[in-house]
């Protein structure tokens, strides 16, 4: 078993459940656990935990908590780290293991800071039971010192309202300030594995009927530092689209799939993914988005501007590869132009 899976302990019969993954997250992970046992409720909840094997003590700590409420606190630890295998940690080992009629999320690196959180969601949505999701604003909080704390979701990130087609377009939950009435225990796989943002489109199954529910009240920190998935987006915009682009075009061809909606973002997206794959000189993975979305690529390059920028970095590309590296840039260039006289009209 590559798992140490815990046994039915616990709340016997928690109304609620949290759900938290982490990995390597020893200098965060007591103030998210404590964050969770200070709740004030007057229900049962549980505690769900999964470490993905962390290397830097994370599970130690998460032992240490579990001992000492064993009454709240199951744990699930991995022998060996599943998300680099490609394995979906959440919807494989934690979600199965939901009891709870309501689920929270929190990440081991994030944490909360209202005693009363759950209580005030739980309520929320007892009085409202034909929605299935409430959330709320956060601190964001970049560990490094180098910008201030700001809130999030402000109004204006969201000109359209927290509304189920305003969160198409854009995801404005944080993953720490949501509260579900669950849709898929049992059905776990409505959620694809192979996308990112997960959380977004789990956000959306929730939020597809029945009115979204917002508090005002600031309940929790997301924290932003080099170990998170979208520390660096804005400042290293390359190192995000060779680590995730390929991933959250599927999410986008995901939610065209299952919501009926095609996001404009995606096509600004498959051309920059594209296009740092083409500086970093990976011929293949340029190749492979523009065969696994055509019509993304088709849309972007369609546009005579995108058209000149692949160019001028294919230009750029051949003054800086070797001979070699080059080689693969015509591969990828003579690819992308076969394929865009498939979709291009």
């Amino acid at each position: 078993m590559s798992a140490e899976i815990p046994s039915a302990g616990g709340t016997p019969t928690p109304r609620l459940s949290v759900a938290c993954i982490t990995y390597n997250a020893a200098p965060y992970i007591r103030q998210a656990l404590d964050g969770f046992l200070m709740q004030k409720t007057n229900f049962p909840f549980e505690v769900l935990v999964h470490d993905d094997a962390s290397t830097d003590g994370t599970a130690e700590i998460i032992r240490e908590y579990a001992e000492r409420r064993p009454d709240i606190i199951r744990a699930v630890f991995q022998k060996e780290n599943q998300w680099s295998k490609g394995v979906a940690v959440a919807p494989r080992f934690l979600w199965p293991l939901v009891r709870g009629e309501y689920v929270a999320m929190c990440e081991g690196d994030d944490y909360w800071t209202d005693p009363l959180k759950l209580q005030k969601q739980v309520d929320w949505l007892d009085s409202h039971p034909g929605s299935a999701v409430c959330f709320h604003p956060v601190t964001v909080h970049f560990e490094d010192g180098s910008r201030p704390d700001s809130v999030y979701p402000a109004q204006k990130d969201c000109p359209d309202g927290f509304t189920f087609q305003g969160l198409l377009r854009h995801n404005f939950m944080q993953t720490n300030s949501v509260v579900f009435r669950w849709k898929l225990k049992g059905r776990e796989g409505e959620v694809p594995t192979d996308i990112s943002p997960r959380d977004w489109f789990t956000n959306l199954i929730h939020a597809e009927k029945g009115p979204i529910g917002f508090l005002p009240d600031v309940m929790g920190v997301y924290r932003r530092h080099p170990g998170g998935v979208w520390w660096n987006a804005s400042d290293a915009p390359d190192a995000f689209y060779l680590r995730n682009g390929l991933r959250h075009l599927a999410f986008y061809k995901a939610v065209k799939k299952r919501f009926g909606y095609d996001n404009p973002a995606a096509f600004d997206l498959a051309a920059n993914t594209m296009a740092a794959h083409i500086r970093a000189g990976n011929a293949d993975a340029a190749a492979d988005v523009v065969k696994t979305y055509p019509e993304y690529v088709g849309r972007a390059l369609g546009a005579t501007e995108e058209r000149d920028r692949l160019a001028r970095e294919l230009a750029r590309a051949r003054r800086r590869f070797a001979r070699t590296a080059w080689i693969a840039a015509i591969a990828v260039a003579a690819t992308v132009l076969m394929l865009l006289s498939a979709i291009l009209p």
